[in-house]
């Protein structure tokens, strides 16, 4: 299981210092780097808010009882 996760700058603080927001988007087990160069890009140009950084994060199961 893999998901894309967005860091947005989504305004200052009264120092001045970003407030930052986490978006974590569900992807494809076939998403890779480039794919989320592209995701991003389009996220970031159609968004009010600034994209700071992303990531892709996979998972994986351990079992089924823990």
């Amino acid at each position: 299981m893999k998901r894309l996760s967005v860091r947005w700058i989504v305004g200052y603080d009264e120092n001045n210092e970003p407030v930052f927001r986490r978006q974590s988007i569900a992807v494809d087990d076939s998403f890779d780097i480039a794919n989320a160069q592209q995701v991003v890009d389009i996220l970031d140009k159609y968004s009010k808010y600034t994209c700071k950084d992303a990531q892709i994060i996979t998972t994986e199961s351990v079992g089924d009882e823990l």
